[in-house]
């Protein structure tokens, strides 16, 4: 971190990106160093700045479920309804890991009960960014429930419920944006 802030103090060009238009901003959200993102952004990183795929910051947070650094990046400005090529928002790619959640794959109980507790705590940030206050104590309410559970199929219960929630959340949000 202190070389990087030397080098942001000899005026490096926090923006300035790579063949593939990734920034260090891009590469600090998605290594999950909520420091480093800080840093950048207090010395003028975009935090809407889109790389080659149409990624931004938000997006690859979102992708590595990287709660401190989306916080961050959302507090520095970056938009929850940025548009990667393929059409996603950073809420989309989130529920792209919740279904893969669904799926199954044989992971412990307490790293499944985690990821979906990241996952929450990711769409708390995003329903306040986008003013949702109602629909927080909804993911409250969740949370809650999790915390309670104490087999596979409680957990996945929960899973279930936050994702027909988060595709609510994107249902109301493309209204939203008509």
């Amino acid at each position: 971190m202190i070389w990087t802030q030397q080098l942001l103090e000899d005026g490096a060009d926090p923006c300035a990106a790579d063949d593939k238009g990734r920034t260090a901003l891009h590469f600090a959200s998605c290594n999950g160093n909520d420091h480093i993102v800080q840093l950048l952004l207090d010395h003028g990183a975009d935090p809407n700045q889109r790389d080659g795929l149409g990624n931004t910051p938000l997006h690859l947070a979102a992708c590595t479920n990287h709660v401190p650094v989306i916080t961050t990046l959302l507090r520095g400005g970056a938009r929850v309804d940025a548009l990667d090529r393929a059409g996603r928002t950073p809420l989309h790619l989130a529920k792209s890991k919740l279904n893969i959640l669904q799926e199954g794959f044989s992971h412990s109980l307490e790293a499944v009960r985690l990821e979906v507790k990241q996952i929450i705590q990711m769409l708390r940030e995003y329903l306040d960014r986008l003013g949702r206050h109602e629909q927080k104590e909804q993911l409250d309410d969740l949370c809650s429930r999790l915390q309670m559970t104490s087999t596979k199929e409680q957990v996945d219960e929960v899973t279930d419920l936050l994702a027909s929630f988060t595709s609510l959340s994107l249902q109301m949000q493309k209204m939203d944006n008509r």
